[in-house]
């Protein structure tokens, strides 16, 4: 399946038009027999056969085909007789255009086209097909909005094409229509789905595109859950991670949550190369927690994706271990959080917990704020969410994320809430 395919004609159906049946009798037998062929003149009818052969022929005689095709033109006088002439015509012009941009073929076959859908006399699974192509060509002229009337008509005319929902969504999107595009996308993934079918890659990857375009995060959001579902793989989500919250606006905006999206990389096994474990690193130290600072370059070490020779890995490594030597440790941190009016110390036992990757005591100090009230009532959620995702408590690790109500912990739980619906691939 593609994106609004090149353009492409039902050219079967113009074959399918057999001299046999330009000769048959206009009239039943009897009454019980089925209507024949309407008749033609034998001036269209000779045409017919002089304009197919050459059409048929290898190679096609395109000059023959054209002096019969407009003597069919003058001679036809019947809607059927002109039918048949526009089918050929259609044929010819399909023909003639080989070679030419996707601009002039749209150009030249649009008239006949119009002509084919305008005639009462064309079978209507036929004009289902050709409307569906004249959108087609409306798209190419980047005429977006006369492309989606043009396939949500052939889609109630009948036809059933299974690019078809695809074509309207780009269509709809183009015109400026984002939700409604994006609804016709969810449509043709649903159906991919009952088909059983997992939906193509690339339709999650241009619906989230489009609406992080549009500003619609929350949308955005919900699509690529459904593309790190389907195609959750460690490259994908790193590209996700970066662009979610490391490139462009975003860099800015969570500026101080990048501690929280590398942790995520890490859970999702993406992180890439030495980059990823020094910017980790700096940015828990920048926030305070040394000892996770001091976790990632030890693993970055022992993996020998950091080699004890690099320089920043030497600075960050020294500034991790003068943070730690200057802090308050996390069990200290326990005591003080349980003797503690309010939440607060709690947090931040928590969060030192989780820097050294023990779960289970950070889900207690973020349970313990709770109780207790922290002031950061979406970071603790956040926070909580998690750490339980990492213990392996799924459902409330959801309960927790689904918690966060304000920017940017909720945008950022999100992203956390399709890790704990659907881990990476190995």
């Amino acid at each position: 399946m593609k994106m609004v395919s090149k353009i492409a004609l039902a050219g079967a159906l113009v074959v399918s038009i057999n001299s046999a049946a330009l000769v048959a009798p206009a009239f039943a037998k009897k009454k019980d027999e089925a209507p024949a062929a309407p008749t033609i003149s034998k001036e269209v009818r000779d045409n017919f056969v002089s304009a197919k052969a050459a059409l048929d022929a290898s190679p096609k005689d395109l000059a023959k085909a054209e002096a019969s095709i407009t003597a069919m033109d003058a001679a036809a006088k019947t809607d059927y007789e002109k039918y048949i002439a526009s089918s050929l015509r259609l044929s010819l012009v399909n023909a003639q255009s080989t070679g030419q941009t996707d601009a002039q073929r749209a150009a030249a076959l649009a008239p006949m086209l119009d002509a084919l859908i305008a005639n009462p006399a064309t079978p209507k699974n036929e004009v289902a097909i050709r409307t569906n192509e004249r959108a087609g060509l409306y798209f190419t002229q980047k005429q977006y909005a006369q492309a989606a009337a043009g396939y949500q008509k052939a889609k109630d005319l009948g036809y059933t094409d299974s690019d078809l929902l695809l074509n309207m969504a780009r269509s709809k999107v183009e015109a400026g229509d984002v939700d409604g595009g994006v609804a016709a996308l969810d449509m043709a993934v649903k159906a991919e789905e009952a088909a059983g079918r997992v939906p193509p890659e690339a339709w999650y990857k241009y619906a989230f595109t489009r609406l992080y375009k549009a500003g619609k995060n929350e949308a955005g959001d919900a699509w690529t859950a459904g593309w790190l579902s389907h195609y959750g793989t460690k490259q994908n989500w790193r590209a996700a991670i970066y662009t979610f919250g490391f490139q462009g606006p975003n860099a800015a905006k969570y500026s101080k949550n990048r501690v929280d999206l590398f942790r995520l990389m890490w859970a999702t096994k993406s992180q890439a190369g030495q980059t990823e474990y020094l910017q980790y690193a700096d940015a828990a130290i920048k926030v305070g927690l040394p000892n996770e600072a001091k976790v990632v370059l030890d693993e970055g070490a022992a993996s020998n994706v950091v080699p004890a020779t690099n320089v920043l890995g030497k600075e960050l490594m020294a500034s991790a271990k003068t943070g730690i030597a200057g802090s308050t440790p996390p069990a200290t941190k326990e005591k003080n959080a349980q003797a503690a009016a309010k939440g607060d110390i709690a947090g931040q036992a928590g969060d030192a917990y989780f820097g050294s990757r023990n779960y289970t005591k950070a889900v207690e100090m973020y349970r313990l704020a709770e109780t207790k009230g922290a002031t950061d009532a979406d970071r603790n959620s956040l926070h909580l969410g998690m750490a339980l995702a990492l213990a392996g408590d799924r459902e409330g690790a959801k309960a927790a994320l689904t918690k966060v109500a304000s920017e940017p912990n909720k945008s950022i739980a999100r992203l956390w809430m399709t890790y704990v619906a659907a881990p990476p691939a190995a």
